[in-house]
This record gives C-alpha cells, sequence and structure tokens, in this order.
C-alpha cells in the first residue's frame, strides 16, 4: 500500500440486501458512515460519493472479506472506479472483534474493523487477486466438484446407518461383496430398495447386475452370498418399507452426485487441457485434472506477486501455527492459508509416491528423517508436498516445462553428495 496520506480506507461489511461502509481519515477514525444498497447502480453512486470526498490524487482503498458471494459487485465496481481492493481474512476479523472488546456482532463495527485492521498493515489484509475469467471458472467448477464430494459422503454415512439396522455383515471387513459406497451397491438396491425381494430372485438376475461393474468369474460367490444375506433380513412390514423409501431417496442422491462428479471431471479437465500452465501441470507425477484446477483457480493468481515461500505459506506447506499461551498442545492451522490447495497438493503428493520414483525416494527419506515423530507419515507427505511445490511455482511463474530428466541429474547429484558427507 502506498503511504497513508496519500490512501483512504473504506471498510465494507457486505450482506444480501444492504452493504454497510465505514470511511476512515488519515489518522485512522471513522469520518463518515453510510449505506449502500447491494445494487450495482447504488453501488457505483455510493463509491462515487465517497470518491468526491477525497483530495484530489487520493486514492481510495475497498477492503472487504470476500471478492465473492455478497462481495462481488462491491469488488468489481472498484475495479471500475479505479480503486483499490483489499481481503481481509475471517477468522482475523473475528478475532480483533474479540481483541478489541466489542460484545456483540453489529454491521457498522464489523466495516470498521475491517478498515482498521488494512490501516494498520500488520493484520491479515492483503491485496486482493485478480483473477482472469478462465481461472474463475475453474475456481467456480473445482469447489463445486468438492461440495459434491461432501454432499456424496454425508449421504453414504446416512446409507451406511441404515445398512447397519438393516444387514450389518455389508460393513464387516470381512464382508467381499460390494462395498457401501461402490457402484455395485448403488446398482442392487436401485433394483431391490432395502433388499426387499432379493431373497426371492434368481442368482442370474444378481449376476448381470455384478458383471455390469466387473466382478468376473467372482460374481456367481457373490451373488450367493447377496441372497444369503437378504434372507437373513429380520426387519418386515411397515418398519421395512420405511427403510426402503429412505434407501431408495439416498440411491438416487448417490447416483445424482456421480453423474455431477463425472460431468464436473469432464468439464475441468477441458478448461486444465486448453490452460497453458494446466498442461505444464499435468506433465507432473500424481496432477490430475482436478488437482490442476485447483492450483490455476486458487493458487496462480497469488504467485503471481508473491514469492515461493509466500505462496507455499497461503497453501498451507509452510511450518506455521497458531497456538495460544494457555494450549500447549492445541496447535492449529495458520490464518489465510487455502485449505483447499493444501488438500489438493498434500493428495497430489500422496499419488505421486505410487508413480514417480523420486518422489518416493523423497518420501522414505522424510519418513526416516520424522521418525519418533507423532505423525511421521503425515509430515513426511507434508514435506514431499512442499518440495513439489517448488516444482510447481516454477511452471506457474515461468516459461520452464516439466523436465523428468533434470530432476533425476539433481536427485542423484544430491545423493552423492550426501554419501560424501557421511563418508
Amino acid at each position: 500500500m502506498t503511504k497513508k496520506s496519500e490512501v483512504r480506507i473504506a471498510g465494507f461489511d457486505c450482506a444480501e440486501e444492504v452493504h454497510q461502509v465505514v470511511l476512515l481519515d488519515v489518522e485512522g477514525k471513522v469520518e463518515r458512515e453510510m449505506e449502500i444498497i447491494n445494487r450495482r447502480d447504488h453501488m457505483e453512486e455510493g463509491l462515487a460519493e465517497l470518491l468526491l470526498l477525497l483530495p484530489e490524487g487520493t486514492k481510495l482503498v475497498v477492503v472487504l472479506e470476500s471478492r465473492r458471494s455478497h462481495g462481488k459487485i462491491v469488488s468489481e465496481v472498484a475495479d471500475q472506479l479505479g480503486c483499490e481492493v483489499w481481503v481481509v481474512n475471517s477468522m482475523a476479523l473475528n478475532h480483533y472483534r474479540s481483541v478489541e472488546g466489542q460484545p456483540h456482532k453489529t454491521d457498522p463495527w464489523d466495516a470498521f474493523l475491517a478498515a482498521r485492521m488494512a490501516y494498520d498493515e500488520k493484520l491479515a489484509c492483503r491485496v486482493a487477486e485478480e483473477k482472469t475469467q478462465e481461472e474463475r471458472v475453474l475456481t467456480r467448477l473445482t469447489r463445486f466438484h468438492e461440495q459434491v464430494i461432501k454432499t456424496r459422503t454425508q449421504h453414504i454415512a446416512r446409507l451406511r446407518a441404515n445398512l447397519l439396522e438393516l444387514a450389518p455383515e455389508v460393513l464387516h471387513s470381512s464382508w467381499k461383496g460390494p462395498k457401501p459406497n461402490s457402484k455395485a451397491i448403488v446398482y442392487l438396491l436401485q433394483r431391490w430398495p432395502a433388499f426387499e425381494g432379493m431373497e426371492k430372485a434368481r442368482l442370474g438376475t444378481i449376476e448381470k447386475i455384478l458383471h455390469k461393474c466387473r466382478y468376473g468369474s467372482k460374481a456367481p460367490g457373490i451373488a450367493k452370498s447377496l441372497r444369503d444375506m437378504a434372507r437373513r433380513i429380520g426387519i418386515v412390514g411397515a418398519e421395512r418399507a420405511a427403510i426402503a423409501m429412505e434407501i431408495n431417496h439416498l440411491i438416487n442422491q448417490i447416483a445424482t452426485c456421480d453423474r455431477l462428479l463425472h460431468d464436473l471431471k469432464a468439464q475441468i479437465g477441458e478448461k486444465v487441457e486448453a490452460h497453458e500452465i494446466g498442461l505444464k501441470l499435468l506433465e507432473v507425477p500424481g496432477v490430475g485434472v482436478i488437482t490442476a484446477g485447483v492450483v490455476i483457480g486458487e493458487l496462480l493468481p497469488i504467485a503471481r506477486h508473491a514469492n515461493e515461500g509466500q505462496c507455499a505459506t497461503y497453501a498451507g506447506l509452510t511450518p506455521l501455527s497458531r497456538q495460544t499461551g494457555k494450549g500447549k498442545n492445541k496447535r492449529r492451522i495458520a490464518r489465510g492459508v487455502n485449505k483447499r490447495v493444501l488438500r489438493a497438493l498434500y493428495t497430489s503428493a500422496v499419488a505421486a509416491i505410487k508413480v514417480s520414483a523420486i518422489d518416493n525416494a523423497y518420501f522414505e527419506k522424510k519418513i526416516r528423517d520424522y521418525s519418533g515423530h507423532p505423525k511421521p507419515t503425515v509430515a513426511a507427505f507434508i514435506a514431499l508436498a512442499r518440495k513439489r511445490h517448488q516444482v510447481i511455482y516454477r511452471l506457474m511463474t515461468t516459461t520452464e516445462s516439466y523436465d523428468k530428466e533434470k530432476l533425476i541429474t539433481s536427485h542423484l547429484a544430491r545423493v552423492e553428495m550426501a554419501r560424501a558427507v557421511a563418508a
């Protein structure tokens, strides 16, 4: 940010209908409070009114919690009028409110606190990243993909709860048949809700459904196990019908989620493959279209104006934590971390050790280094994700492409150096 005498800060507390706005003077005190209706024309008038209050040559800094959702129109109009847009972390804002001793949450007070956090500059504020249309599309698609996965997981949990009452052996670790989260169980329960009627079904009919899921030569034995399981179910009558109704609803929801996930993956893959950096990311072992989409939509805008260390901190891969003086063992992730990026890079590291000898060697080394750690495997995967982030950052910020031979040569040189030092 430029000198405080050359800027004025306006904090926004955005809502569905009306935004509360607080303009600070050069000393950080309230100069003007106003309400702006959440419509583009009213927003243009309101920001223009604030700009007219400023001395000539003074820049207006708009501070809000997010460019998306409630703050979308605010950020778009602010960009059009040449204002600088800053984003304040919501968790940090809540903490700052409690530090200031405000007993009740009020919209004008939140707007003032957001502006003060940008005024102090040392608190959890940063310049809002500018995203291209392709990046915004990938952000929406990957976030929706994550939401669908969470929804499907919730439906699977409810399905497991019903199966636990209906046929608990399906959940046993020794069960050789379809698992509750498999496509086979979806097909079977679509045909026989609550397995009602399966006890009288022909084995050939059950086998046909299993063959759709490529059970092959195992289908006859599993079909017999399924029919025997259905015959052991003791719930009958109206209760069985009620369970069948709920299971039928859950199965339909799970099937809808599966179709959505398939379509979303196809769309994300199309966008990633059409992106210059996306093609480079897909060459990295362990990086698929979903991970590449998250990196392009969430991390690339940050990488444009941040160094590798700052980018890694935003991704949650640096050893930063929040810890209170009272709780010695209660560490939490640092504020400002994008957990979507962290999750994507972590799962990418997990996948990489299966297909990349270099990544697997580094992972094994870190497992030895973290011997005695409470969670050595997790720590080793985070260390591997941090190492891989350096490569991903270079791919995002330079014209370089992924060079496997160069990485192998570098890895062998480090191994030889380590042997020489040990000798």
